[in-house]
């Protein structure tokens, strides 16, 4: 929804009625030049009050954008054990055996400074690797981990270049880091992975994964 125009033609309608009575009251028109101003005087205040809650409904969406990062889907084959099916968008399907209770998937974050996100920067990540997780601490130390990585080849590492100093000097980036999700494995599950601008989030994608959060201890 765009409230730009509708506080355009307020404002406009409104500047110039005020400028129209304020004409009136020069030349001695006082009833209907005070009549004029505080009429556009009011429409004026309409287009700007369209105007600050146009503003705030797009830093709204901008602050809380969300992006599709990623759909994980498993098939049991015995305890602990399970087939991963990952998909990235723009990318091909993953297929990856994963031993364990959990699984979690890791990304690189780089935050810009509200004023930047809001004028169009949306955060940037990079999905780094998919791992498997044990619910029982022995397990995780003794157990064999199942570790994916996922970006072989990053191209412009907009990670490093968030570290140059030169590049630290415009102000625009707040922070970069790492930012991980986790959640039950279960056959049958999906979940749906979203980017925000401050990290990952999880979704069940389906009953399987609603009960397997539901039950998750």
């Amino acid at each position: 929804m765009s409230f730009a125009l509708p506080a355009l033609v307020l404002g406009f309608l409104g500047g110039w009625l005020t400028l129209s009575g304020l004409g009136r009251f020069v030349r001695l028109k006082a009833i209907s030049g005070s009549a004029r101003t505080l009429g556009g005087a009011l429409i004026a205040s309409l287009g700007a009050g369209s105007a600050l809650l146009g503003f705030n409904f797009v830093t709204y969406q901008r602050l809380t954008n969300e992006r599709p990062a990623a759909i994980i889907s498993f098939a049991q084959n015995a305890d602990q054990d399970f087939t991963a099916t990952l998909e990235i968008p723009e990318t091909d399907p993953r297929i990856v055996g994963i031993n364990g209770d959990e699984w979690r998937l890791d990304a690189r974050f780089i935050k810009w400074h509200p004023m930047a996100n809001i004028g169009g920067l949306d955060a940037h990540y990079r999905l780094d690797r998919i791992t498997g997780r044990f619910a029982d601490t022995d397990q995780e130390i003794n157990e064999t981990r199942s570790v994916y990585a996922l970006s072989d080849n990053p191209g412009l590492d907009i990670w490093k270049l968030a570290q140059n100093k030169r590049f630290a000097r415009l102000k625009a980036l707040d922070a970069y880091y790492g930012n991980s999700v986790y959640a039950p494995m279960m056959d049958g599950a999906k979940f749906e992975i979203f980017a925000t601008q401050n990290g990952l989030i999880i979704r069940p994608g389906n009953e399987a994964a609603q009960s397997a959060l539901s039950k998750w201890e």
